[in-house]
């Protein structure tokens, strides 16, 4: 379970975004939170994720949230259009570690369903993942 918040740098106030997490983060990717209304300064996006085994309960700032280029489509059930969007959310903790997180949804008509496969991993090991894709690539080519 995730819960988001906007949270001000300036005046230290959390405000609820009023959005579920899939429009959270699909806004996120398109521009920064609006100001603090309260003293106009900038705001973090901050989710608190439930991550099991032990990994623990903790408050992450969304750094970027990305989606690709062009996302896929087809037809599924009942004729109707499914949409994935496979999110990189890129957070960070108050020690200012950061993760690679991708979550995604898939998309039926206006309905947003949860993809509970989410990995998140310490943004070192998914730079080593990313170099040895593009080292395997040069190997190939």
């Amino acid at each position: 379970m995730a819960a988001q918040f906007f949270y001000c740098t300036e005046c230290r106030k959390k405000h609820s975004t009023h959005q579920k997490l899939f429009d959270a983060l699909y806004n996120f990717t398109k521009a920064a939170p609006e100001p603090c209304p309260e003293c106009g300064h900038a705001r973090d996006l901050r989710l608190t994720l439930d991550f099991p085994l032990g990994a623990g309960d903790s408050e992450y700032k969304v750094v970027s949230a990305l989606l690709p280029e062009k996302l896929e489509s087809w037809l599924g059930e009942e004729e109707e259009e499914v949409t994935f969007y496979p999110f990189l959310v890129v957070l960070e903790t108050s020690d200012r570690k950061q993760f690679c997180w991708m979550p995604y949804w898939h998309v039926t008509g206006k309905e947003a369903r949860y993809g509970q496969h989410a990995i998140c991993l310490e943004k070192r090991q998914f730079a080593s993942l990313v170099e040895q894709v593009e080292e395997t690539e040069l190997q190939t080519a």
